[in-house]
C-alpha cells in the first residue's frame, strides 16, 4: 500500500488487491482537491476502481459529489465501488438519489 496523501485529518493510500484506495479520517471541502487527484491516478488503470472506506470517519457533502461525479464518468462497464460506506452516509446518498448513480455500486466488504 503507498500512502499518496497525510495530514493530521486524512489519510489517502493506493491499494493494488483491489485496486483503488484506502480513505482513513476525514473528507471535507479541502480535502476534496486531494482526493480528486488521487482518483485521477486510476482513471487509466483497467476495471474498477475501488474506495475502501470502512475507516472514513466523516465526509462532507462535497466529498460525496466528488464520489458521484467519479462514478458517472466511469466508462466502458467499470464502476467506483464503495466499500463498507457507513449506514448515515448511505441514507443521505439515498435520500438525494446518488445511490443509484450509474456507475457506482457498494458493498460491505
Amino acid at each position: 500500500m503507498d500512502v499518496l496523501y497525510e495530514s493530521g485529518l486524512l489519510k489517502v493510500a493506493r491499494t493494488r488487491q483491489p485496486s483503488g484506495l484506502l480513505l482513513v479520517g476525514d473528507v471535507d471541502a479541502f480535502a476534496v482537491p486531494v482526493l480528486e487527484s488521487a482518483l485521477r491516478t486510476l482513471a487509466d488503470t483497467p476495471g474498477n476502481i475501488h474506495l475502501e472506506l470502512s475507516q472514513l470517519q466523516f465526509m462532507d457533502v462535497s466529498g460525496l459529489e466528488l464520489v458521484v461525479s467519479t462514478a458517472r464518468g466511469m466508462r466502458d462497464g467499470r464502476q467506483l465501488v464503495l466499500h463498507e460506506l457507513s449506514p448515515h452516509l448511505r441514507r443521505v446518498m439515498a435520500l438525494v438519489g446518488w445511490d443509484s448513480t450509474p456507475g457506482l455500486a457498494f458493498t460491505q466488504e
